[in-house]
């Protein structure tokens, strides 16, 4: 039946070894324009996991379809508030990272950047230290 190609890891049904869950997958199954051989080339999948998120989709179209519609609800909600807030105040606390990163002594080593191994050490210095999302959530 396919069924075995896909598993739920807490994100929804979803096609083993991708990302994708049968949710991302239900718009295209709703056009009737598109065929499950140019839904596997867009998501680049086989056409046996497309046929296993249809028939996924089939067998439990009721439970499918609610939460679907939830999805729907959300996003015509839109994102909280604070989350706004905290988008909109990101490009500030970027630069407050980088100024931060370029007063530290050991920035210079020799032409003036990082080694990558520097950047991870830099940046979990600065998540330990320095403006925590807390903070710039006080701060807005």
């Amino acid at each position: 039946m396919g069924l075995e190609l896909l598993h739920d890891r807490g994100r929804g049904p979803e096609l083993i070894d991708t990302r994708i869950t049968v949710y991302n997958l239900i718009g295209d199954f709703l056009n009737a324009s598109k065929t499950e051989q140019a839904i596997a080339d867009q998501y680049d999948l086989t056409a046996e996991q497309v046929a296993a998120a249809r028939t996924y989709i089939l067998i439990n179209f009721d439970k499918v379809m609610a939460r679907h519609r939830e999805f729907d609800e959300r996003d015509v909600r839109g994102n909280a508030p604070w989350i706004n807030d905290l988008a909109a105040a990101a490009p500030d606390h970027l630069d407050l990272y980088r100024h931060w990163l370029r007063s530290r002594d050991s920035f210079d080593t020799g032409n003036g950047e990082f080694s990558p191994d520097e950047r991870i050490a830099a940046f979990k210095e600065w998540l330990k230290n320095g403006v925590r999302a807390e903070s710039v959530h006080d701060a807005i």
